[in-house]
């Protein structure tokens, strides 16, 4: 076996690995969600699983970092379900159009605001492990 096929190899081995560890993460959650008395969707608890594993560094960023950058690469594509269903379902938001446009500004503005803080806690936690 040459190299460059051993390395390819090592390579798939290790982006499976990764992909294990997102798989169980959202098992997790999915799981959690299931035990919670309200709903709760469990990808997000997989989230703060990930970003509580993250912050610990019991995962750290290189265990991910292969995998990440394939979904960062095509995440274009996870959206096509999406605006196939929007279209699919266009009569139903004509009549609703201002509430969508509102709630989704409303969101946008929220999302903007949570990614901002996140950043901002990063950094602080950055600057406290260089000091």
């Amino acid at each position: 076996m040459t190299k460059g096929a051993m390395g390819n190899i090592i390579r798939t081995m290790r982006i499976i690995l990764q992909l294990s560890i997102l798989f169980i993460l959202t098992l997790a959650g999915e799981a959690i969600s299931h035990m919670l008395p309200f709903d709760f969707p469990g990808t997000l608890i997989a989230m703060f699983l990930l970003l509580l594993l993250l912050g610990t560094g019991i995962v750290k960023e290189e265990h991910l970092a292969e995998s990440a950058s394939f979904f960062s690469r095509y995440m274009a594509l996870f959206f096509i379900p999406a605006g196939v269903e929007v279209i699919e379902n266009f009569e139903a938001l004509r009549s609703a159009w201002i509430a969508v446009v509102i709630i989704s500004l409303i969101s946008l503005f929220v999302t903007f605001l949570a990614a901002a803080k996140a950043v901002e806690i990063a950094e602080r936690i950055a600057r406290r492990r260089e000091a």
